[in-house]
């Protein structure tokens, strides 16, 4: 069965596989942790609990998406606890990646779906999320969602000027 799952240790390999798929297929529009340079379960539990993090940075809750019956990582959700300036603008309360190789099968749109879940027991509304205006994939995922696109803005990154969709939702 598919499913939304707090991390584990039984899907680490198959989560080390797709970061491993996102590097040899050049992905960077979300970014899976190498697991094999860090305790990526202690990582994300100061994370969770908002202990020890770098001054720039938020809370979040992690979540995989996961086939149950083949201990199978699909996809990645993040649900940050609140917005500081940088997410307002880029990035916003949820980020999100699928595996390379399970790209246009609606993973990204059940995920979400099931991930809005937990942004309501955490009472976080209205949730913004934002995307490359050239990431159309991502855009569909948000609208089929019930995501209204606010606004587009310029934000730079890295040196360079991205534009970005911001699009949200209120969730009651």
């Amino acid at each position: 069965m598919i499913k939304l799952i707090i991390p584990n240790e039984e899907y680490l390999p198959s989560y080390q596989e797709a970061y491993d798929e996102y590097v040899e297929n050049g992905v960077t529009t979300y970014f899976f942790t190498d697991a094999s340079s860090c305790d990526i379960f202690a990582k994300f539990d100061r994370y969770r609990n908002e202990h020890d993090l770098p001054p720039d940075r938020v809370g979040e809750d992690k979540y995989w998406l996961v086939d149950d019956e083949k201990t199978y990582f699909i996809g990645e959700i993040s649900i940050r606890h609140r917005l500081n300036d940088a997410l307002a603008r880029r990035g916003g309360h949820i980020g999100y990646g699928i595996r390379y190789s399970e790209w246009n099968r609606g993973y990204g749109t059940k995920m979400l779906a099931l991930a809005l879940e937990k942004a309501k027991e955490m009472h976080i509304s209205p949730v913004l999320i934002t995307c490359n205006d050239d990431n159309l994939a991502s855009a569909r995922v948000m609208e089929k969602n019930g995501f209204a696109l606010g606004d587009t803005i310029t934000v730079s990154k890295d040196g360079k000027n991205l534009l970005t969709r911001r699009y949200w939702k209120t969730i009651l």
